[in-house]
């Protein structure tokens, strides 16, 4: 089971960090990933820290990863960060939807 930790925003980046709770072998899917606030906006995908790319996995738990995307409007209220189920590599794909961020301090 990956879980959604935090996210954070700056004028240049968002970052999410995620990390297992049991053993398990994490890949990021870099064509297939869904970042998107309420209003339907995308947010590209940039890189990957503490996990490969698929197809190379990561075998790991209780471990942190974090996803970087480009900077997340200050004026959103929720976002979605999804993995294409269809994509190449997806092996238990994972979904976060109308992650609340209403509530969030952004710096």
């Amino acid at each position: 089971m990956v879980v959604l930790d935090q996210i954070c925003v700056s004028e240049t980046e968002t970052r999410v960090r995620l990390y297992t709770k049991d053993w398990k072998r994490v890949c990021v899917l870099k064509e297939g990933m869904l970042f998107r606030d309420e209003s339907g906006n995308q947010y590209p995908f940039l890189k990957a820290e503490g996990v490969d790319l698929c197809p190379k996995r990561t075998k790991m738990k209780d471990q942190d990863f974090h996803l970087v995307f480009t900077s997340f409007s200050p004026n959103a209220i929720s976002f979605d960060l999804i993995e294409d189920k269809n994509a190449k590599h997806a092996h238990k794909p994972w979904v976060f939807e109308k992650v609340d961020v209403s509530n969030c301090e952004w710096k």
